[in-house]
């Protein structure tokens, strides 16, 4: 996986919005800066006085046109409104959240998925989508984990890329993008401490440049037209009032060009961090830190004009500013192509986007156990079909699911009625609560069936935004209920619907098998069936660790060693081992995938040169297979510590049954580089071991040395 150089070029729209500038007077400058959720009926008049810049929460094209028109038509100087929302995981072909489609490991499809989300969210008059969420997140407390890439710096830059240029596909018809990315939360949110959310991060700087804000970088280089600032407070510095991380580093190191707009009310909030003494010293501090636009609390418009009375240089920020909005503007062609077409919604939830969103769905998947060739099922068999999950509808659509219906779910329980084979149902629970009275007769269905499917997990509602938990294990009722069906003695499956790694020993213990499904959006149900019937391979790995407790917690594969690493010595658990329940990269598959022949062709390459690696991956079964051939280094001795695994790079490949295929990888130097206490990563001369298999515990390595 090759990861991009900057692409966003401002060039000509930055000229074209430098002179409209100049057309400009002061307070129709503000009314760029300011984004506003909803539309009352003050605001037609202000956006006639230019006060407004962009709407937020607000969609469908018999209102956006309206508004639109109203700013173009009646206003001094005609220009367009910018139209934002969240579209995380789909607009209205709902797919799985981000932290599934991750798990696919599958650039390809990502993408796709995102595509067909601006296409939709286009059709519906949004031109600005917030959204990729790119933080690093080794914490699975936070509810948030749902929308990122997990828990791998390298896995998430990819991810980031993919999602970035899928928000960003140019409309055939236009020339324009359907639609811009606003990559979030910068910086660092994803370690929000106790995994509360909006809470404070603090992470060494060398922690923090090495390994969170890659991402973010990647975001940038791929080009996304703008980003959002944070809530938290990283290093003692709340994001969206500190200059240093949104002009300095964002602006100056990485050469971002779009512009930045806060979280919401996330400049007023630093009165809250006790940097602001009030309103207008917040309005003031966030402006001064490049902070572009105002997100709601409208301190920009209330208060910018007196700080200019009583600091002129301040102008000049402001006019930066919106010189960095109306760019965008421009650049998404807004200026051009304002208006959408009143009978695109025609193109939701199509046959097309169906199809994809089943494929994507199944392709994120991930075959966590399977004992005693418990999958695939078997149609001659009978099933008890039960669990709180089984014939759940809106809990599919996921967190973010705003726009979505549940009349467009197909859930597992109706695609399970549909593939001919003999079943019992009953919920037998529900996913919380104290409800014991469908046990007895649960165990008794148990009893008369060959197998049994149990469907569980969490509710879309407990994860997401401010859906922090305490403890990540199923409720107790739903483990207990686990345990009545146990013992009735019959093979267990488990679907899991999930948004984040869940502490799962006694699930892990009773299921003969274990499928990780996700919340997996509209095409949830027929893609869970694929997998189990095996007409879909499960071929999904895991992108963050999965914990054995809450306790463990944090626990990621590319921890540093540590100075006594026998996991029998008295620094580790006494009540749990130390290691996950399912470690990173990890994900089964019905074929049995065999690598050998390891080879490097340049064992000493130098610093800046480019590794070639090449190894062979066998298919040892009757069933073609999808595998994530996954490559980690490892630097044996270095100036300063470094992880015992590191990814850099890996490749999806399909593996026809019963014969190999060869897999390549060109592997740039400079992924093995370490970052110095001075924040400068360099690439030491020195030997290496490099790992590659199909999870963050491959064995089959060999060795290269590193020169000058």
């Amino acid at each position: 996986m090759q990861l991009k150089k900057n692409k966003f070029i401002a060039g000509e729209d930055r000229r074209k919005a430098e002179a409209l500038l100049e057309k400009m007077t002061f307070q129709e400058k503000l009314g760029q800066l300011v984004l506003v959720c909803g539309y009352g009926e003050a605001h037609p008049d202000q956006i006639r006085k230019g006060l407004i810049g962009g709407f937020l929460m607000l969609y469908g094209v018999d209102k956006t046109n309206e508004i639109q028109k109203i700013a173009l038509e009646e206003s001094r100087l005609g220009i367009p409104m910018i139209f934002g929302f969240d579209v995380i995981h789909g607009f209205r072909t709902m797919f799985p959240i981000p932290l599934a489609t991750a798990a696919s490991w599958d650039m390809k499809r990502i993408r796709q998925a995102e595509s067909i989300a601006a296409r939709e969210a286009y059709a519906a008059g949004i031109n600005w989508i917030y959204a990729p969420m790119v933080d690093l997140c080794r914490e699975p407390r936070w509810g948030r984990i749902a929308e990122c890439a997990g828990e791998d710096p390298f896995l998430g830059c990819c991810v980031a890329q993919a999602r970035v240029e899928g928000f960003q596909t140019v409309n055939p018809e236009t020339g324009y993008f359907y639609t811009g990315a606003c990559f979030k939360h910068y910086a660092g949110y994803g370690l929000s401490e106790g995994g509360r959310d909006y809470e404070t991060t603090d992470i060494s700087e060398r922690t923090l440049h090495g390994e969170y804000m890659k991402p973010y970088q990647a975001a940038v280089n791929a080009g996304a037209v703008s980003a959002m600032s944070s809530f938290n407070c990283l290093n003692g510095e709340p994001v969206s009032g500190s200059r240093r991380y949104l002009t300095d580093i964002l602006r100056g190191d990485y050469g971002f060009e779009g512009f930045v707009v806060s979280d919401w009310d996330s400049v007023m909030e630093l009165i809250h961090h006790r940097v602001a003494a009030d309103r207008k010293d917040a309005a003031r501090i966030g402006m001064r830190a490049g902070c572009d636009m105002d997100m709601n609390s409208r301190v920009y418009i209330e208060n910018l004009e007196e700080l200019v009375n009583e600091d002129p240089s301040l102008l000049d920020a402001i006019n930066e500013s919106v010189v960095r909005i109306l760019t965008v503007k421009y650049k998404l062609g807004l200026f051009d192509n304002p208006y959408r077409a009143a009978d695109g919604e025609k193109i939701f939830v199509n046959p097309e986007f169906r199809a994809v969103a089943r494929d994507v769905s199944a392709h994120s998947m991930v075959l966590l156990k399977n004992e005693n060739q418990a999958l695939p099922l078997r149609k001659e068999k009978k099933y008890l079909v039960t669990g709180p999950l089984a014939d759940a509808v809106g809990e599919n659509l996921g967190m973010w699911s705003f726009t979505g219906e549940e009349k467009d779910v197909v859930n597992f329980l109706s695609a399970f009625q549909k593939e001919k084979v003999r079943y019992e149902y009953i919920k037998g629970c529900h996913f919380d609560g104290d409800d014991q009275s469908e046990f007895e007769k649960a165990k008794r269905l148990a009893g008369e069936c060959d197998g049994i499917l149990y469907v569980c997990g969490e509710p879309h509602g407990w994860s997401g935004e401010a859906r922090s938990r305490v403890d990540i294990d199923l409720p107790p009722i739903q483990n207990q209920y686990l345990e009545l069906l146990a013992s009735a003695g019959k093979p267990i499956v488990s679907v899991v619907m999930t948004g984040r790694p869940l502490a799962c020993t006694k699930l892990d213990a009773l299921s003969d098998a274990v499928l990780l499904a996700w919340h997996a959006g509209i095409e949830a149900g027929p893609a869970v069936c694929d997998c189990l019937f095996g007409r879909h391979n499960p071929c999904g790995k895991l992108p963050a660790t999965f914990p054995r407790a809450t306790g463990q917690i944090p626990i990621f594969y590319s921890k540093l060693s540590s100075g006594r690493p026998d996991t029998n010595v008295h620094n580790r658990y006494v009540d749990c081992p130390p290691t996950p329940l399912y470690p990173f990269g990890h994900g089964l598959s019905y074929a049995e995938f065999v690598y050998s022949d390891l080879r490097i062709e340049n064992a000493v390459p130098a610093s800046n040169g480019v590794l070639h690696v090449s190894v062979q991956v066998k298919n040892n079964s009757a069933v073609d297979g999808y595998e994530v051939v996954q490559v980690y280094f490892k630097d044996i001795v270095s100036t300063y510590a470094t992880p015992d695994r590191k990814l850099c790079d890996f490749e999806k490949v399909f593996v026809p049954a019963n014969s190999s295929v060869s897999v390549s990888f060109d592997i740039p130097c400079e992924r093995f580089a370490l970052m110095t206490p001075e924040l400068k990563e360099i690439v030491e001369p020195g030997d290496f071991l490099l790992y590659v298999g199909g999870s963050s515990q491959a064995e089959t390595v060999a060795e290269f040395r590193v020169e000058k």
